[in-house]
């Protein structure tokens, strides 16, 4: 199945809120642990970034809003729309998910800053809680008892099978075990599903009651979540629908490995793929043309993905809802990977000046991503500013992002600096910058050409091939 958010909305808290259509105001508490303000502690910040969902087949954002929490842990979201949202302390993430609820007024949610260490740069998933009746409480219940349950039925599935030893009687008395689960699941289901389907908060509830009964050898949807699914018709345009990343899990869960039909038939469908041909897919399928359009898209996670992509060439060009949705998608995508994107921030210089971020300079960019403690990005920095004394051409030019936490750090980073003809600049704990490097690591290098746009985001770095990279961009370029 088709991972949420890297795993974040599955493992970290969503919510609802708002009356009717109109937006709301929604107030985040940030606590750490031991339920005090998490921005007491320094590592922590002040700020709380949010981004927006652009679909729920790739997950793009967008940067939303900016909110500062106070002395007390509290901050309000101010006229919030319907969608699904990402929330980043770095190097903390919750995704989030705001939707109407009849009755409902305003919501709080806490979200907890974990003690733990972490395992990467960012988006790694921490706890949140909810007040008492909250959707996502429903959700967490699902969660947890299907996590249960199949955990605790991992050996009887074996044992069942054969596949590990025992004695008879531990056969049978396993299968027992399963054939029991198996007619429990669907009464503890119905207790689940409180929430109106074909919503955002439903969708995520279907996806995961689908989930965990197939995982429990079900082939078909219970009884519960088929009477509960037949509550209404679901008559959401495409845009709300792919704006759902439970609705599109779901739609990967019933259509799991549709091309294998296709392939017993003796259909040649991945060459109707890589070639676009569209009305043959459709007719074999019975879909209609935003149905296929979705099915590609969904298939550039799959083994197939070449063929998809290949498909997508030919047909981006294509009239439906679902094309327009991809294309509006990926041109945002685009746009923050350019260096024309920086435009719109600032970023600190080393006399704590703020400047725009971008200017061009009609000539190559080197830029240094590293932070205060790095041993490697030191090693990096010492090995290019070496080459651009010694050997670098006179249109290549380098620059250092540090991306320090805090201004301690900034200090410390530009500490290092050996002379003022080396640019240094502070993007500090944004995510918003984030995105636009797209940074996964530090160090990290990017090389942005004479006419300003972004060569790659991810560069071999110094001491493994960077110069000879940029020898052979800059006999492309002329």
């Amino acid at each position: 199945m088709r991972t949420l958010a890297t795993g974040v909305l599955l493992l970290v808290g969503t919510m609802s809120a708002s009356l009717g259509q109109a937006p709301t105001d929604v107030v985040i508490q940030w606590l750490d642990e031991s339920d005090s303000p998490a921005c007491l502690q320094e590592e922590a910040g002040r700020t709380l970034h949010i981004s927006a969902w652009l679909e729920g087949v790739t997950q793009t954002t967008v940067q939303a809003v900016e909110l500062v929490v106070d002395s007390t842990g509290l901050s309000v979201w101010p006229n919030v729309e319907r969608g699904v949202y990402t929330v980043e302390a770095l190097p903390w993430s919750w995704t989030l998910v705001v939707e109407p609820t009849q009755g409902v007024e305003s919501d709080t949610i806490t979200l907890i800053l974990p003690s733990r260490s972490f395992q990467r740069l960012r988006k790694n998933p921490a706890r949140v809680t909810y007040s008492e009746g909250h959707p996502g409480a429903l959700l967490d219940d699902a969660q947890t008892w299907f996590t249960t349950h199949l955990d605790s039925l991992d050996l009887d599935q074996l044992m069942a099978t054969g596949s590990v030893g025992g004695a008879r009687e531990r056969g049978a008395e396993a299968r027992t075990v399963l054939q029991q689960a198996h007619l429990s699941a669907d009464s503890v289901v119905a207790s689940f599903l409180q929430i109106p389907p074909h919503t955002l908060w439903g969708d995520l509830m279907e996806s995961t009651v689908r989930e965990g009964q197939w995982s429990l050898g079900a082939v078909t949807d219970g009884n519960a979540l088929s009477s509960w699914l037949s509550q209404g018709e679901d008559s959401r345009s495409w845009s709300e629908k792919l704006a759902s990343p439970g609705w599109c899990s779901s739609w990967e869960l019933t259509h799991d490995r549709w091309w294998e039909r296709l392939e017993t038939e003796r259909k040649p469908w991945r060459s109707w793929v890589a070639t676009g041909d569209i009305d043959s897919l459709a007719n074999a399928m019975q879909w209609t043309l935003d149905e296929v359009h979705f099915a590609m898209w969904m298939g550039e996670s799959m083994p197939w993905r070449r063929w998809a992509e290949s498909w997508w060439e030919m047909r981006w060009k294509d009239q439906c809802d679902v094309a327009e949705i991809r294309r509006q998608s990926e041109q945002t995508k685009a746009h923050v990977l350019t260096a024309q994107s920086w435009g719109d921030v600032m970023w600190m210089l080393p006399n704590a000046e703020l400047a725009p971020a971008w200017a061009s300079n009609d000539g190559w960019h080197v830029w240094l991503v590293t932070r205060e403690g790095s041993a490697a990005g030191l090693r990096e920095w010492s090995i290019v500013r070496s080459w651009m004394a010694t050997q670098a051409p006179k249109d290549v030019s380098l620059g250092v992002l540090s991306v320090d936490s805090n201004e301690e750090g900034w200090r410390q980073t530009l500490s290092q600096r050996e002379n003022i003809r080396e640019q240094l600049r502070w993007v500090g704990r944004d995510p918003s910058w984030w995105d636009r490097l797209d940074l996964t690591t530090v160090p990290q290098v990017i090389v942005v050409r004479p006419d300003g746009e972004i060569q790659t985001h991810h560069a071999a770095l110094p001491s493994q091939g960077l110069f000879a990279e940029l020898k052979r961009w800059r006999l492309m370029q002329r």
